[in-house]
């Protein structure tokens, strides 16, 4: 090969461009469909919708340090952990809390355990598992377009 070169195109920067982006892509869809889930799979009585509808992504996927990041969940809803976990309600800064009962009737209690309904962790486990498969798509999606 005496005379003869070859040589290499490296295209890195690229490449770690679009599987980043594919990141950012996958993570936001796969926050979409767990609010999605959440909203549709709930096993609490939704009266008055807000709950519900406190469901949402919270701050869009983004490129950070160590990979990528976005937060979904309920937002503004101060009932919303103890509806995910369940917990026992105790009065503070009155002797008892008044609960209102089926029949309309007002009742004093000292407290009230709520039992949990949970309606994030179960969305999450079931979209969650699918992000690399998310990503796989939105990276194919980018190679498509070049």
């Amino acid at each position: 090969m005496s005379g003869k070169t070859k040589s290499l195109k490296w295209f890195g920067k690229a490449v770690k461009e679009d599987m980043r982006t594919a990141q950012v892509d996958g993570v936001n869809r796969t926050m979409a469909a767990c609010v999605a889930h959440a909203k549709a799979n709930h096993d609490w009585q939704n009266r008055t919708a807000t709950l519900e509808g406190s469901i949402d992504i919270a701050d869009y996927a983004a490129p950070v340090s160590d990979g990528v990041k976005g937060t979904w969940g309920s937002r503004d809803v101060v009932y919303a952990l103890i509806h995910e976990t369940g917990g026992v309600i105790r009065a503070k800064k009155a002797k008892a809390l008044t609960v209102p009962m089926p029949d309309g009737t007002l009742r004093l209690v000292k407290s009230v355990t709520i039992p949990a309904r949970p309606y994030l962790r179960p969305a999450a486990d079931i979209e969650y598992p699918k992000l690399a498969g998310r990503i796989r798509k939105a990276y194919g999606r980018r190679k498509k377009k070049m």
